[in-house]
């Protein structure tokens, strides 16, 4: 497995509004590199943006206030009442631990081709391009090459708790630095 990743450095860009005349404009105030978590694993999770509220306050900038506090007090996967955009590079040959989080997931592929596996056993091969819709489910992630890294974006937003079988389903423990 190659530890150096070999995928495109990831820039990011926010915008905003002028505020003497309306006008759109690039907020020149957020770094265009969003900060990146290295997992002990090989994975590296980029925080592109969270927000926390709905709906999102833009007009006063409290957005840009609530995203550094959350930068610098990550919640794990989920935002309490809110939501998450990241940028998730997967090693080569890398299997996650299954896990849940509570969210209702955006995961597009972007680079590489991914398998998600679902805990009854059944897998979907994604490639570049391809979208899951996940909704709180149990699940692992695998890059299936042998050399290559895989990308994967992700909106992450809560879910109402759910009851099957008799008994709630939770975020697995130990998973916050999981993609969701």
């Amino acid at each position: 497995m190659s530890n150096r990743n070999s995928l495109r450095t990831i820039a990011r860009f926010v915008t905003g509004h002028n505020n003497a005349d309306g006008t759109s404009v690039f907020q020149t105030d957020v770094d265009s590199n969003p900060p990146v978590r290295a997992l002990p694993d090989g994975m590296q999770i980029f925080d592109c943006y969270m927000t926390q509220g709905f709906p999102v306050d833009v007009a006063t900038g409290s957005d840009l206030r609530v995203y550094e506090r959350l930068i610098q007090n990550p919640p794990g996967i989920v935002v309490p009442n809110g939501s998450a955009a990241r940028v998730v590079d997967i090693p080569p040959a890398y299997t996650s631990p299954m896990h849940r989080s509570m969210s209702l997931n955006y995961n597009f592929v972007i680079e590489g081709e991914v398998e998600v596996l679902l805990d009854s056993g059944e897998t979907r091969s994604l490639k570049r391009g391809d979208v899951l819709v996940q909704r709180a489910i149990n699940h692992a992630w695998r890059n299936t090459s042998e050399t290559e890294w895989a990308r994967i974006t992700a909106v992450v937003l809560p879910v109402q708790g759910i009851h099957l079988g008799g008994k709630g389903l939770e975020t697995s423990k130990g998973n916050e630095g999981q993609l969701g």
